[in-house]
């Protein structure tokens, strides 16, 4: 069987590496908690977990059952924990997996009270609060029905809370901090509305934050996109760990004047060699991406000039002649010594890196990145 028009590959080395990364810039004494959710970012559960393992990270964090239960099935002996609360029978149906819940205010508990009464056994906790402004799922110390949520929480006996939690909304050096120290004054009243001994588990911190501001680490950081080699964090030598690749199935030339893909959104202005690669925004990539974004091919950088189909696009590769039907298209990573990065993505797209990558993962076939390749 072939390998399709499209699929990703992933450098396992690359990740490797950036954990390395990671952990020195931590130091010893923070505690990382791996972040897989979103099946690894895109990137595999079943590639990155071990090489979290050999690397001696002991705490992951996840989303889906899913990814729990296929970490226990790899081996993972250490700490699982849920990064968004989750519905009853998720948390049922995690319980076997041990599975840390995230508590999202007191009726979110009352669910995790209820699935833990069902199971049996005490469910371990990391009740959220809304220190940071992200005002999703975290209680509001503000005001007295916040305090009061709390001690009700504190009274559940199918919960067993053994961390505090909340989530920076912006990566931007000052909010981060100002946020954290607000964090650091909620948390211990947290600890005494909850009446849990001084050692409960406080972390904030994703890897923007544990890389740029170090008095948002506190006991643990949820560290997830700088492993991949997607972050803004100042953090020197993380390497990007996927591409995403294709093939050239078709070659034209066309006068100059001649309009291109859909609503004529692009015009020839000399005669054009136009190179049609099988990927569209079917297979994930957006197609917000159409006229904005290049890809690379023979080591050399083209345009994406259509306004994208949804199994195809156009590259004009007028200024690479040596260009063949078959050629391998690199639309995000490295080919040669050039590179499509994240930023050139969020800067054609006005979104996120992830919000890409993530889901080319669930949609596109996906293989480790060979040595050769490299």
């Amino acid at each position: 069987m072939t390998r399709g028009p499209g699929w990703i590959e992933v450098d396992v080395r690359a990740i490797a590496h950036n954990v390395a990364v990671v952990q020195r810039a931590l130091g010893p004494r923070t505690h990382l908690c791996g972040v897989v959710k979103a099946d690894a970012y895109g990137h595999g559960v079943d590639l990155v977990l071990p090489v979290l393992m050999h690397a001696g990270v002991t705490t992951i964090g996840v989303t889906s059952n899913e990814e729990a239960h296929r970490a226990r099935a790899l081996g993972f002996r250490g700490r699982i924990m849920r990064l968004r609360t989750a519905l009853r029978d998720e948390i049922e149906d995690a319980v076997p997996a041990d599975v840390e819940e995230w508590a999202g205010g007191l009726a979110h508990s009352r669910e995790i009270d209820a699935a833990a009464r069902a199971r049996g056994r005490r469910i371990p906790v990391h009740v959220s609060v809304n220190s940071t402004g992200l005002s999703r799922d975290g209680i509001d110390l503000g005001s007295d029905r916040g305090r009061a949520e709390l001690a009700g929480i504190g009274r559940l006996e199918g919960l067993a809370p053994i961390g505090v939690s909340s989530h920076f909304p912006c990566e931007d050096e000052e909010d981060v901090a100002a946020g954290a120290a607000i964090f650091g004054t909620q948390a211990d009243e947290v600890i005494a509305l909850l009446g849990r001994a001084p050692a409960l588990e406080r972390h904030c911190a994703t890897s923007y934050a544990a890389l740029t501001v170090p008095s948002s680490r506190f006991d643990l950081v949820r560290v997830g996109a700088a492993l991949y080699g997607d972050t803004a964090a100042r953090a020197e030598g993380l390497r990007p760990a996927l591409r995403l690749v294709s093939r050239i199935a078709a070659i034209n030339t066309y006068p100059s004047g001649s309009t291109v893909g859909y609503d004529r959104a692009h015009r020839t202005t000399r005669p054009a060699r136009l190179a049609v690669v099988p990927l569209g925004y079917a297979d994930g990539f957006h197609r917000v991406l159409g006229g904005r974004t290049h890809a690379l091919t023979r080591g050399r950088r083209v345009p994406v000039v259509d306004r994208l189909a949804m199994n195809a696009l156009v590259l004009d590769v007028t200024d690479v002649a040596e260009t063949r039907i078959g050629d391998e298209v690199v639309l995000a990573g490295d080919q040669g010594s050039e590179s499509i990065l994240g930023r050139d993505l969020e800067a054609a797209s006005g979104q996120i890196a992830a919000d890409l990558y993530t889901a080319w993962g669930r949609l596109l076939p996906r293989r480790v990145r060979e040595a050769r390749d490299a």
